[in-house]
C-alpha cells in the first residue's frame, strides 16, 4: 500500500510538474508571438516612414533641380522648355507639352521629339478648346485622361487608349492659366507619385510664366 501510495503521489507531482511546464511554455510562446508582431509592426513602419522619406526626398530634388534649371531661362519660351525637358528628363518615358491660354485660344509649348512620338502639337490645337483649357486650369486638381474626355477633350479613340495622360493646372484662386498635359503609352500608366513631382514645380512655373506674361508696372513716385 504505502508503496502504490508513494508511486501515485510520484505520478501525481510529475503531472502537477508537467502541467506547470506546459502552462509556462504556453505563456512563453504567447510572448514570443507577440514579441514577433510588434516587431513586425515596428518593421513595416520603419519601411513605411522609410519610402515616405524617400519620396518626399525624391520629390524635393527634381524640385530643386527644376529651379535651378530655370535661372538660365531668360524669356517665357524657354521657361516653358526647360519645364518640358525636366520632365521628360525625369519620368521615365513620358512627354510633356503645356498649353497656356490665349486672348482667343491657347498655345501649345512641347520638347523636341522624336520620329516615334506620334503626338505634336497641332494636335492638341484639334483636340483642346478655349474653354476646355481655362476649365482644365482652374480645376485646382490634377485631371485624369478620363476626366479630360467627360471635360469635353476630342481626342481620337484610336490615340487616346494608347495613352496615359494626365493634366497638371496652373490656375489660381480661379485666375486660369493653364496647364501641363503630360503622357507616355498606355503600357506604363503614370503614377500618383510621379504627378505629385509634376504638381511640385507647377506653382513656381505658374509664377514664372505669370511674369512674363504680366509685366511688373513701372512705379512713378508722386512729387
Amino acid at each position: 500500500m504505502r508503496i502504490n501510495t508513494r508511486l501515485d503521489e510520484g505520478i501525481n507531482l510529475a503531472t502537477r510538474n508537467h502541467k506547470r511546464a506546459l502552462a509556462a511554455i504556453r505563456v512563453l510562446r504567447s510572448r514570443h508571438d507577440k514579441q514577433a508582431r510588434q516587431i513586425d509592426i515596428l518593421c513595416n513602419d520603419m519601411v513605411s516612414v522609410h519610402r515616405e522619406f524617400s519620396m518626399k526626398l525624391a520629390r524635393l530634388n527634381f524640385a530643386v533641380s527644376f529651379y535651378e534649371a530655370m535661372l538660365s531661362g531668360c524669356d517665357c519660351e524657354q521657361i516653358l522648355d526647360i519645364a518640358v525637358q525636366s520632365i521628360r528628363g525625369h519620368i521615365e518615358g513620358a512627354s510633356a507639352a503645356i498649353l497656356l491660354l490665349e486672348d482667343n485660344g491657347f498655345s501649345v509649348q512641347m520638347a523636341n521629339t522624336g520620329p516615334s512620338d506620334h503626338i505634336e502639337a497641332t494636335h492638341f490645337q484639334d483636340w483642346f478648346t478655349h474653354r476646355l483649357v481655362d476649365h482644365i486650369s482652374q480645376s485646382n486638381r490634377v485631371c485624369s485622361l478620363e476626366q479630360m474626355l467627360r471635360m469635353g477633350l476630342q481626342g481620337p479613340p484610336a490615340i487616346m487608349k494608347t495613352l496615359s495622360a494626365a493634366a497638371v493646372p496652373l490656375g489660381r484662386f480661379g485666375q486660369g492659366l493653364g496647364f501641363i498635359f503630360v503622357y507616355r503609352h498606355a503600357g506604363h500608366p503614370l503614377t500618383a507619385e510621379e504627378l505629385s513631382h509634376v504638381a511640385a514645380i507647377s506653382s513656381g512655373l505658374r509664377e514664372a510664366v505669370h511674369r512674363f506674361l504680366v509685366p511688373v508696372a513701372n512705379h512713378t513716385k508722386t512729387p
